[in-house]
């Protein structure tokens, strides 16, 4: 078993809301330092090299029809503030695909780092984007590195760039199941023996998260009765991360309660 949440989160980083990216221009290869990202990346290391003592929550894992996935992990320290967030994603549009960290101190974004198959604008090489944000939230330095293959990344120099908001949007919809993750009761489903809850958004944009049923409650067997009519009712639900004898990692539901019933 991994680790236990019911993960209803308000993040409380006003700075963060400002979500506008400016498309990144090429420049020269940094050869000189800044005093600024040279404290904000101090604070980048010290963030993971306490990983390990952090508390971890993560949100559901959500899959959309058209092959697009998003996960996202919280990282807090002691007095349980965000300091680290890591959202996993693929688009299944345009298949663009890899991991995006951002990082906080007092509750404030100072920093992102994207490492993702860029498909789109870079042909399919695999890029990596560090920008770092002022105390107003806007980033006022980006670097970033580009390779064919992902295990080169490290040998090949940052370059500066125009500076980059990487969006938080969607890492912060998933932790708070808003919009296209809201849990509202979307039906089950079964793989021989185990019996799956759906939830998810409404609708064909909705994204969808599926919950292995241990046991059947009152609550599961009143969804089950009234199926129909339920859909897209909004639930609250707690799950386990676990793991079977393959090693594959899976969802099971602790708890659901049906809202406004």
């Amino acid at each position: 078993m991994i680790k236990k949440f019911a993960f209803f989160i308000c993040l409380i980083l006003v700075a963060s809301c400002q979500n506008t990216a400016e498309s990144p221009t090429e420049n020269s290869v940094e050869t000189t330092s800044n005093p600024k990202v040279d404290e904000i990346q101090s604070i980048i290391e010290n963030i993971n090299s306490k990983t390990g003592e952090l508390t971890v929550a993560n949100s559901l894992s959500y899959q959309h029809n058209d092959g697009s996935s998003e996960e996202v992990f919280a990282y807090l320290n002691d007095k349980q503030e965000i300091v680290k967030l890591e959202e996993k994603f693929k688009n299944g549009k345009n298949s663009n695909s890899g991991v995006r960290f951002f990082y906080f101190e007092n509750g404030k974004r100072i920093a992102s780092e994207e490492r993702f198959i860029d498909v789109v604008k870079a042909k399919g090489q695999f890029r990596e984007r560090v920008s770092y944000y002022d105390k107003s939230g806007k980033p006022f330095h980006t670097k970033e590195r580009k390779t064919m293959y992902e295990e080169d990344l490290e040998k090949v120099e940052f370059a500066a760039v125009k500076p980059y908001n990487s969006s938080m949007e969607t890492a912060e919809n998933v932790l708070n199941q808003k919009g296209v993750f809201s849990t509202t009761f979307q039906g089950f489903a079964s793989d021989g023996p185990i019996d799956y809850l759906i939830v998810g958004g409404p609708g064909k944009t909705g994204f969808a998260s599926a919950l292995g049923i241990q046991y059947s409650d009152s609550q599961i067997n009143y969804l089950k009765a009234n199926q129909e009519r339920l859909i897209n009712a909004p639930l609250t639900v707690e799950f386990e991360k676990m793991m079977d004898e393959r090693k594959l990692e899976f969802q099971v539901l602790t708890r659901v309660q049906i809202d406004n019933e």
